[in-house]
């Protein structure tokens, strides 16, 4: 299972390996052979021109030991040398531009011919602050066109720790990083300079730590509730989804669409009285029921569903309140908070949260400073919703970029996947109803949520690449599930981190 790192955290293991019988050299030898078989894949094989940008340090060794393998392999390859030749460069990048050099290979000053892909090799993890004169004059005489960019471990210009970024610092369209993923990746802007995040494993140990935890395809796997072949629908759980209101009857039907299409066994839609008629027979799957607004005694037994979602599209009005109030204070089955339910429970929330357990909130920055009073930096929002975990002794999946799920006990599962076209109203419905969907199957609290996220930001990233990200609707994620599902099923490769386009399957052979 994957944890993300500190650049200072990685470069402490790396010393350590070095120290414990592995030279850097050899490090540095399997690193850029990561990066040229990941160039080989990205360019399918083709003997296609392949450009180097190469720093002074050990990410410039890097590139030269990519760009020797590449020319061995026989693609047409050139290197920028990034830096003057009065610049000393680490002992390991000069030792391997040397061994380049010594085999016939070139570095150039101007573009020596149309590279079909460029390989960022300037600067790595450890970059803070602007970019200097030499690798920015690099960036921008080397990186103005169409042409696809491979990072090595961090693209140029973007802080490892923070994410921040340069303005003009480098956007890649795939990165291969090294040993364990590091924190700056995931967080904007530099995430979106990532693109496709790969994990290479160099031999450098990294020890586990659960309070970092990142989604990828092994834990998301790990994570699926069971299919046995001998089921039927009561084997995968019966979902309440008690939400809507005449206004915003289609938040129900959305939140529905998740529960459904996460595999639940039978979904049941309750709705006050007045949205009745707007949702009935809207989707043929759905069990359709109502109960009267503010009215407790007309809601469904709890005794009969094993999860339920309460709170998109339901309004703030006390009544609604009332109904939230009494879920969260009677029932015993998993519940899901989202959207109006935690609008109404406010500041006052955690107290009423702390005297149960099986709670999942799923609220978006808003709804979290609504309920915490947590101002809108995202280090601030991080720590409020931490806070909010441990003192309701509930789940919180704060969603956003990147979403992450706070466990009571401290940890944190970072989610990777997920896109700008999926802020519209609505998408948080859908992955509400997931989150209850997987409950009601038997998955636990954080593996719910964390599950949820992963497959609700994945849908939504293989949709955005065969449509676009501007054009995607709600109902498309929850129609799309079925190819993310099979995506984790089947095993695709388990190196990727990060989805951000690409979904062509030229790179990565995805099913269509």
């Amino acid at each position: 299972m994957t944890h993300w790192v500190t650049p200072s955290e990685m470069a402490a293991m790396d010393r350590a390996a070095i120290e414990s019988g592995t030279p850097g050299a050899v490090l540095m030898e399997r690193a850029g052979t990561a990066v040229s078989d990941y160039a080989e894949k990205m360019l399918g094989g083709e003997r296609a021109p392949v450009l180097v940008l190469a720093g002074p340090g050990n990410n410039g060794g890097d590139g030269y030991v990519a760009a020797a393998n590449l020319l061995r392999m026989g693609f047409p390859v050139a290197v920028h040398r990034a830096f003057a030749e009065t610049r000393e460069p680490s002992p390991d990048c000069a030792s391997n531009r040397n061994s380049y050099l010594a085999m016939g290979g070139t570095e150039c000053l101007e573009l020596p011919f149309r590279p079909a892909l460029v390989i960022d090799a300037l600067l790595g993890t450890g970059f803070g602050g602007r970019l200097g004169s030499e690798i920015l004059k690099a960036v921008e005489t080397f990186l103005p066109g169409e042409c696809p960019v491979l990072a090595v471990d961090c693209p140029t210009g973007v802080n490892g720790l923070t994410g921040e970024a340069d303005p003009c610092a480098v956007r890649a369209d795939v990165t291969v990083t090294f040993a364990a993923p590091k924190l700056g990746h995931f967080i904007p802007p530099g995430c979106g300079c990532t693109g496709a995040l790969f994990l290479a494993d160099i031999g450098i140990p990294v020890a586990a730590n659960p309070m970092r935890a990142v989604m990828d395809m092994p834990r998301a796997r790990a994570y699926l509730p069971d299919r046995p072949v001998d089921s039927h629908k009561g084997t995968f759980g019966r979902v309440l989804v008690l939400a809507g209101s005449e206004r915003m009857p289609g938040a129900a039907l959305l939140s529905a669409l998740g529960a459904i299409r996460s595999g639940a066994g039978l979904v049941e839609l309750c709705v006050p009285l007045p949205a009745a008629p707007l949702v009935g027979g809207r989707v043929p799957e759905l069990v359709y029921s109502c109960f009267l607004p503010g009215d407790t005694t007309s809601l469904p037994d709890p005794t009969g569903y094993t999860a339920a979602v309460l709170g998109p599209g339901m309004g703030c009005d006390p009544g609604v309140e009332k109904v939230v109030r009494h879920a969260v204070e009677r029932w015993r089955i998993p519940l899901v908070l989202d959207a109006d339910a935690l609008n109404v429970l406010g500041k006052g929330a955690v107290e009423l949260l702390s005297r149960r357990e099986g709670l999942t909130l799923t609220p978006h920055p808003g709804e979290l400073a609504r309920l915490t009073g947590c101002p809108k930096e995202l280090g601030k929002r991080f720590e409020a919703a931490a806070k909010l975990s441990a003192a309701g002794n509930c789940v919180v999946l704060l969603k956003g970029k990147p979403s992450q799920v706070f466990l009571p006990d401290g940890g944190r599962i970072l989610n990777p996947t997920g896109n700008q076209g999926m802020a519209s109203g609505g998408s948080g419905d859908v992955l509400a109803g997931m989150v209850a969907g997987f409950a009601a199957q038997g998955a636990p609290p954080s593996a719910a949520a964390a599950l949820g996220a992963f497959l609700h930001g994945l849908s939504g990233d293989i949709t955005a690449s065969i449509l676009s990200p501007r054009s995607l609707l709600p109902t498309d994620l929850a129609d799309g599930l079925g190819r993310a599902f099979a995506m984790v099923e089947r095993g695709m490769d388990d190196t990727l981190i990060r989805l951000e386009g690409g979904w062509d399957g030229r790179l990565w052979n995805i099913p269509g």
